[in-house]
Order: structure tokens, then sequence, then C-alpha cells
């Protein structure tokens, strides 16, 4: 391959850094704010966990359709450019109406496609950054800085204007989507899977995807950290704002949480290189539980310093999870790697963590919910690493044998 035909089909890390920014920029122009909206239209905590989880439960049922089709192609490119149209166009139906019906139609349109664009685009990037040597937790810090930076702005701005954000992240969506077409040729043509009948129990046949039985461990992990990140996430704007901050505060809060995620980002290579990155995991995991804790204070003191947690908590997992799978998965099948840890994290743990979230709070109040929920990540997350200890000294044993 002579030196033009190599660059043609290699993407920059310029390409890729912008790829993975304006995911997270899209991201920050409506999902932080979405559920103070909600509750700023007169909807209740119940009704709100309910539309978060239509998300989660799109990560179940639909996007590892998308993941597999694109798998069983190798068109990816294309793949990805029809997930993010689709996101597009869907977010102008919020406009339609102030229902819970209409909100409900609304984000069960919207989930179709927005639950499988990072996936879709983190297996693209993941992928070149390992083959072409780019720093993936540089490229990743794109998303982080651009995340901040909006959510910041944008906050201010939807004080007076909340719904606008529907149309700035649809604008947002359409240069992603000029991004995915500059991708080379060459991410249509992507090693192909072997056909199998497709059925949902192959979500959860790891044997099939992975090479390694820690992912259990990893997945575990993700689950429980989820469980805590999805309660937090979903009503900390719902909090902020029974707090009587408005969505200024909701939006300067996401900054504090994103420009945490700076430092470990810089540190993480280094980490996982002098730690054991399971390990890694397992420890931003019951942190997470900490930080639940910490935000139910309830002061603007102990939220900020809950959201400052953000980069030893999501990031560690993010980072972690994703780039072991993408070591760890059979050729081909890249996507479907990723989407069963995205299955396990925005799907069935947020479904849970959503629903019953809506509902404690509506029953205990929000601060309760909040230590109730830390608690259990914390007691739960140390008994998973009870038992990872033990599989590991087992291993040990055995090689040693």
């Amino acid at each position: 391959m002579n030196q033009n035909t190599a660059a043609k089909n290699n993407p920059s890390f310029t390409l890729l850094l912008m790829l993975n920014t304006f995911i997270y920029i899209s991201v920050a122009l409506y999902s932080p704010f979405l559920s103070a909206y909600y509750a700023q239209q007169g909807l209740s905590s119940s009704q709100i966990g309910i539309l978060r989880t239509i998300s989660s439960i799109s990560c179940v049922f639909i996007q590892p359709l998308w993941a597999r089709r694109s798998d069983k192609t190798g068109k990816a490119k294309h793949y990805a450019a029809l997930v993010v149209l689709g996101v597009m166009l869907s977010l102008y139906t919020f406009y339609i109406g102030n229902s819970f019906w209409n909100f409900f139609f609304s984000s069960f349109l919207l989930t179709i496609f927005s639950t499988s664009v990072s996936p879709l685009i983190d297996a693209i990037v993941v992928r070149n950054a390992d083959r072409l040597h780019y720093n993936f937790a540089l490229i990743r810090m794109g998303g982080t800085v651009g995340y901040a930076i909006i959510s910041l702005v944008v906050g201010i701005y939807l004080k007076k204007n909340p719904s606008y954000q529907f149309l700035f992240a649809s604008i947002s969506y359409a240069f992603l989507l000029f991004l995915i077409f500059r991708l080379p040729n060459s991410e249509n043509h992507q090693p192909i899977a072997e056909p199998k009948p497709y059925n949902f129990k192959h979500l959860f046949q790891l044997a099939d995807i992975f090479v390694s039985k820690n992912i259990y461990f990893v997945l575990a992990f993700a689950f429980i950290y989820q469980l805590g990140a999805s309660f937090l996430g979903s009503f900390m704007g719902v909090y902020v704002v029974s707090l009587g901050y408005s969505q200024a505060q909701v939006g300067m809060l996401s900054c504090v949480q994103a420009v945490s995620e700076v430092p470990v980002l810089l540190l993480l290579p280094k980490l996982n290189k002098k730690f054991n990155g399971l390990h890694l995991i397992a420890i931003a995991s019951a942190l997470m539980g900490i930080r639940l804790l910490v935000a139910s204070g309830g002061s603007l003191t102990f939220l900020i310093l809950a959201q400052a947690m953000q980069g030893i908590t999501y990031m560690v997992i993010h980072f972690g999870a994703i780039t072991y799978i993408s070591s760890h998965v059979k050729r081909g099948k890249s996507s479907q790697g990723q989407s069963v840890l995205y299955i396990v994290q925005t799907g069935i743990a947020s479904i849970i963590g959503q629903v019953i979230g809506g509902f404690t709070i509506d029953t205990i109040g929000i601060r309760l919910s909040y230590i109730s929920v830390g608690i259990f990540v914390v007691i739960t997350t140390v008994i998973i690493m009870a038992v990872l200890f033990r599989f590991e000294q087992k291993q040990n044993i055995v090689k040693v044998q």
C-alpha cells in the first residue's frame, strides 16, 4: 500500500477528535437540562423517571440491532450516519406539545437512534486510534472540554428559553453528520462477523464476543456504577431546581463535572500501566456511591463537590471499560462488544436506576433517596470486589500449578 492510499484510508487524529467532541457537544446541548425541563412543564418525578427510562429500554432492544447490522455488513460509516440523521430529525418532535404523552412519543422516537450514536462512533474511533497509535485519552478529552463549555454557556441561555435546547442539539448533530461523511470509505468495508441467526439470547452469550472471562467483572462494576450514575444524572436537574436554583446552576454543575474529567484523562494511561485496570474500575464504582452521599448534603457546595467527582468515577469506568472491551473482542465483533457494555450500563442498569429512583423520590423524598442509593452502591461494589479477589487468587493458583 503506497502512502497516498494509506492516507486516504486512515482518518486523521483531528477528525477522530472532532467526532468524539461533537458527540458530547450534541448531548450537552439537551441532556443535562431535560429532566429540569420536564419538571418545569409540570411532570412528576415518577413521570420523569419513566421518560428517562425509554432510552435505557432502547439500549436493550433496539441499539443491539443497529450494532449487529453494522458488524454484519461492515458498513460502520453508513450506519453511524443513519442514526445521527435520525436523532437530528427526531429532536424537532419535542415541539409538538408539552404533555406527558407528547414527551413519551418524542422520547421514544429519539431513542430509536440516539442510543446507538455513541457505541457506533466509539467503535470507529477506538478501533482507528488503536490501529494508528493515536492517544485515545486526548481524543476523549475533546468530548470533555466540549461538554464543559457548551453546558455552561447553554445553561445560562436556556434560563430564558429552555425549549431551544432541541434546536441547538439538532444543529450540532447536523455537523456531526458532516464529520461522519469525512471518514474514509474503508469504514464501510470493515471485517464482517460470521453471520448467525439473531435473537436476544446472543446479547448474553459473551463467550461468542469476548476472549476473557474477566469481562463479567467489568460488566458487574459497570452495572452497579450505572445504577447510581443514572439516578444522579436523571434527577440532578430536578434536585437542583427543587433547591431553588435555575437552569444556569444546572449548566454550571454540568460544567464542573466535565472539567473534572480533564486531569483524570491525562493520568489514566499512566495509571492503567501502573495499576490493574479492573481494580481501578472497581474503586470508581465504590466512589460513585460516595458521590451520591456527598450530593445528599443538599447545599451548592456539596453539589459542586459531588460533580467534581465525575472524573474519578465516570471517566475511569468509561475509559477503562471501553478500552478493555476493544482489546478483548473477537474479530468482527467490535460494535457488538461496545453494544454489550452499552446494554448493561445505559440499558438495564439505567432502567432500574431511573424507574425505581423516580418512584422512590415521590415516596421518601429526593435527599433520602440519594442516601439510600449511595449506601447500596458502596456495599454491593465491596461484595463484588471480594468475589473478584477470590477469582484472581484461584487463577494465580492454576497458573502456578
